[in-house]
């Protein structure tokens, strides 16, 4: 049984298993070794979705056992050993999408929209999205802007991110917001977020107060959320827009 308790110690735990480094984890993995040093201090304590992806297939076990502790579903080959595609990273919707281009989770070349438009279970695995059954239903929004690591929109639904009239940034209903899986989470941005044992990612403005961070709505009739250390930050909101 596994007596760690965090993301930190999960992964410390697996490095010294396994005799790797944080440089060598961050040559198999491409995360950048000083985001891995603020995840084994645990300075990060929300690390983005698509960093722990690939650092636990560096390391031949999955985001969620870091993130959560869950089974290991470790493989015998880790990524970085020599073995071409040994833990294939698929991004959303690929190549079959009507002819539309791959959204590989690392891609050799940076995409240009349009991209696709999720719904909000899709959402919660938006860097490893299997390519859905009716492909060719699904819906594309334009946009010009340059992912840098998995961009896709989501539809609001309800009020919680309506702010009061006159406010800005404000999301009602309907409206359609480009996130992207490759960007940092800052203090101040507005964050896909999913808590532990959520069924579905949670859209909120990421604030920090008295030393800790909260998810914030942007309609004041809903409450904060404390942002715990089990909370993955999925993707950043990059763009909104309304259709008439």
């Amino acid at each position: 049984m596994n007596s760690a308790t965090s993301i930190a110690e999960r992964l410390r735990q697996l490095m010294e298993e396994q005799g790797v480094g944080e440089n060598e984890l961050a040559r198999r993995s491409k995360v950048p070794q000083p985001t891995i040093h603020r995840i084994l201090k645990g300075v990060s304590k929300s690390p983005r979705i698509s960093n722990l992806e690939n650092i636990a297939a560096s390391l031949g076990t999955t985001a969620s056992f870091l993130a959560h502790g869950d089974a290991k579903q470790a493989s015998s080959t880790p990524a970085g050993s020599g073995v071409s595609g040994a833990f294939p990273m698929i991004g959303v919707a690929a190549t079959a999408l009507a002819g539309r281009p791959r959204y590989d989770k690392e891609p050799t070349a940076q995409h240009l929209g349009p991209y696709p438009i999720l719904t909000w279970p899709e959402a919660m695995q938006a860097s490893r999205l299997e390519e859905p059954a009716s492909a060719e239903k699904r819906q594309f929004e334009s946009s010009d802007y340059l992912q840098v690591g998995v961009a896709f929109w989501l539809r609001m639904r309800g009020d919680a991110m309506a702010a009061p009239i006159g406010s800005s940034p404000s999301l009602p209903e309907g409206t359609l917001v480009l996130m992207d899986t490759g960007l940092e989470a800052d203090p101040g941005k507005l964050v896909l977020a999913a808590p532990a044992g959520s069924a579905e990612p949670t859209l909120r403005m990421l604030i920090e107060e008295s030393g800790q961070t909260f998810l914030k709505p942007l309609n004041p009739s809903y409450p904060l959320i404390k942002l715990e250390k089990s909370c993955l930050v999925l993707a950043v909101a990059i763009e909104a827009r309304i259709k008439l």
